[in-house]
């Protein structure tokens, strides 16, 4: 009897051993589920929407890895981010900015807006070691770099990929030796960075002396890695973009995208049929949807949504209960990350000859609250000088102390680029005009940030002017330049009407000067300079005997000015405004034979009157110039005349000592406005008042000239192109054809 007692007191007591183990036995028997989500561009954010119905389910994802879009999503997720966030940020993000390297243009340096007046096409070329070099991507991944640097923060003394809250990989290619790079360890951002680097769209990455572009080329949909990584079932997520049909393939481009997606799709194909029946395929159907439209992204998600509903049957076999999902829940959240002071600040200069510049500008920032959003602007605004391919950053820890690492790296295919650019105005009326530029840019002359820019003028103006810009002082905000500027320049005589072409010469100007100047803001600009130089005229149409066959004036000019430019955009303006103020002292110094004094102005300003309605602005513009002393020379001289500055007139065919202009111009742009490619097209008018005295007495409200134009403007890959037509007071009418700028900056 007492033995059967103890028996029984001994099966009570093991009872609950026994239901532990079975648990425990359970819980080590669950399949490790794998989720590989491959590349597709745009159409990847329809991996959020699987990952959404995966976590309602309670599904909970053992691994994860992914190719481009995929490895975006993927990473994400990995680092502890839920479906329903990444499906705010996919869905908030402003595309269009983001493959576009340049920050916003108001954080760009002053110096680099001046050049926007210049009508330069946005392409460069350089030339290093004898060779002309292109850039080897058109967006060099920029602010997509700093984008999941800023997301991925959390993750940052993480280098073990197995250590995020889902063990994660990412593919990328070697596009050097044609194989695939699978990342489990390193540096998370600059893994998926590489991971989704589209040949010719994205520049390569520079990994461990590897050239990296985007995984999809050797291993678009992942599954192998997955295998390897230990999954036991997979879930399978295959968002490519179909083969063009027959009636598509029109163009050579066409053609070899198709060559390079039909090796891609024998690929994938290869890995989705080494699937086993305990494997879930998701495909959704994105129809026509293509790679690069970002826009789309609440409409993927919610097609990749609907997919994974479609499979419910097979992955609700993979749920779990309630406990073993809250465990899931408690793992798989983004780490603390506690913002520390910049104790310290270290900039790499293996990749850049600028160091020093770069040290000046983000020094200050030391002893303070490490900020991501604010080191990205000011990372911005030192990108934006135009000489960086790239600019990173890395928190780093020194014992106890937290500070940062900064990596820029220099424009490969620098530190000499080129640039050209073209203007043309044809009023059919027998005037036409053209202009050609090429400019030529010398850059990181010193680690302070020197430059020596050329520019070479040919057509309406020919010649040369030529710069040196050393930046200098705290943040490198003043500066010196010294120019030299040989330009020669056809300037029409027309009657007091401006109806007919009396006489023309050709200026000659030649040059010296030295500018000083400070911009304690990247929107702000303080400026003296001094030049000496000479204007000499020849008359090249026209009767001698009623104009002089040549002229000549040597001066000397002191000018102070200021500068405030906030623009968004220099061609066609939706928010800002743009101020140029000068005034310029000559005096008989150095040589110089001339004493006046000019006050110029040049204002333009964007109110946001409709900010829920992008399509629609309107631009105020002011422009005026006065001689104080009605002195009759070449450098006293405002003009007016062409396309919205006194419509309907002949280009500067208006011209006096006092200049007055006040004008309100209206656009509309048609179209798609959040197509990430697209060639925007406006709709627009204006109505203008000006007048051009030669004398101040002859100042008056009443000898104003009004006029209005109405015109059509493309943003060309040349610049905006614009047909209107113009009409001012007194019958003055024309037809324009312009390559040019809604501004009209002093020249």
């Amino acid at each position: 009897m007492r033995l059967r007692l103890a028996l029984i007191a001994l099966l009570l007591l093991c009872t609950p051993l026994v239901v532990s183990a079975q648990a425990s036995s359970t819980a080590a028997t669950t399949p490790c589920i794998g989720v590989v989500l491959g590349g597709g561009g745009a159409r990847g954010a329809a991996h959020i929407g699987v990952l959404e119905v995966l976590e309602r389910e309670h599904i909970p994802v053992c691994r994860v890895a992914g190719t481009s879009m995929g490895s975006i999503v993927g990473g994400l997720y990995a680092a502890g981010y839920t479906p329903a966030e990444m499906h705010s940020i996919i869905t908030s993000l402003d595309w269009n900015d983001l493959f576009s390297d340049d920050p916003a243009r108001m954080e760009m340096p002053m110096r680099r807006k001046d050049a926007d007046y210049r009508y330069l096409l946005n392409f460069e070329v350089g030339y290093k070691n004898g060779h002309i070099i292109t850039p080897a991507g058109v967006v060099q991944g920029q602010k997509l770099l700093l984008l999941l640097r800023r997301l991925l923060i959390s993750t940052w003394n993480v280098h073990d990929f197995d250590n995020l809250s889902i063990p994660f990989r990412a593919v990328a290619t070697d596009i050097v030796a044609g194989k695939p790079v699978v990342f489990g360890s390193g540096d998370l951002a600059l893994a998926i960075r590489s991971s989704m680097s589209v040949p010719g769209a994205f520049a390569p990455t520079n990994v461990d002396d590897q050239l990296l572009v985007d995984g999809g080329l050797m291993d678009n949909v992942p599954i192998d890695v997955m295998r390897k990584m230990g999954a036991q079932k997979l879930i399978v997520v295959d968002v490519g973009s179909p083969l063009l049909k027959r009636e598509q393939l029109s163009n050579p481009v066409a053609v070899l995208n198709q060559m390079v997606s039909a090796l891609m799709d024998e690929k994938t194909q290869r890995q989705l049929n080494t699937l086993g029946p305990n494997d879930i395929l998701i495909k959704p159907e994105l129809g026509d949807m293509s790679a690069s439209e970002f826009n789309r992204g609440e409409q993927a998600i919610a097609i990749g949504r609907a997919a994974a509903e479609a499979a419910l049957p097979r992955l609700r076999e993979l749920a779990v209960g309630p406990e073993q999902w809250q465990q899931f829940v408690a793992s798989h959240r983004q780490r603390q990350f506690d913002p520390a002071l910049i104790a310290f600040l270290k900039v790499d200069a293996t990749h850049t000859d600028t160091s020093k510049y770069v040290e000046e500008r983000l020094a200050k920032d030391v002893g303070k609250p490490f900020d991501p959003a604010k080191l990205e602007e000011q990372i911005g605004t030192i990108y934006g000088r135009g000489n960086y391919q790239q600019i990173d950053y890395h928190l780093q820890q020194d014992g106890d102390q937290q500070g940062l690492l900064i990596v820029p790296r220099d424009k490969p295919w620098g530190p000499i680029y080129g640039k050209v650019g073209f203007q043309l105005d044809d009023d059919f009326q027998g005037r036409s005009e053209y202009l050609i530029s090429g400019e030529i840019n010398a850059t990181n002359i010193n680690r302070y940030g020197g430059e020596w820019r050329s520019t070479l003028w040919a057509g309406r103006i020919g010649g040369l002017a030529s710069e040196f810009y050393q930046p200098f002082g705290q943040g490198a905000s003043a500066y010196i330049m010294p120019s030299l500027l040989l330009r020669n320049e056809d300037f029409p005589l027309f009657d007091d009407n401006g109806d007919k072409q009396l006489a023309e010469y050709q200026i000659k100007r030649r040059s010296l000067g030295l500018e000083a100047g400070w911009t304690p803001t990247s929107t702000w600009r303080w400026l003296t300079s001094v030049s000496r130089g000479k204007d000499s005229g020849d008359l090249r149409i026209g009767s001698p005997t009623d104009f002089p066959p040549s002229q000549a004036s040597n001066y000397s000019v002191i000018r102070v000015g200021t500068d405030w430019d906030s623009l968004d955009n220099a061609q066609f303006p939706t928010r800002g405004a743009h101020i140029n103020l000068y005034y310029d002292m000559y005096r008989p110094f150095l040589g110089g034979q001339v004493t006046d004094d000019v006050a110029r102005l040049v204002a333009d300003w964007v109110p946001d009157l409709w900010p829920t309605d992008g399509r629609y602005r309107l631009l105020l513009g002011v422009r005026a110039s006065s001689s104080l002393d009605n002195k009759p020379y070449f450098e006293s001289q405002g003009f007016l005349g062409g396309f919205l500055n006194l419509s309907g007139y002949s280009e500067r065919s208006l011209y006096g000592n006092q200049t007055a202009l006040a004008r309100a111009v209206i656009y509309r742009r048609t179209g798609q406005m959040d197509a990430l490619f697209s060639t925007p097209i406006y709709i627009g008018a204006s109505l203008e008042a000006g007048n051009t005295w030669h004398d101040k007495s002859d100042v008056r409200l009443d000898s104003l000239i009004y006029a209005g134009s109405m015109f059509l403007g493309i943003q060309t890959p040349l610049g905006p192109l614009f047909l209107g037509y113009g009409y001012a007071q007194g019958g003055h009418n024309s037809i324009y054809l312009t390559f040019g700028s809604l501004l009209r900056p002093q020249q």
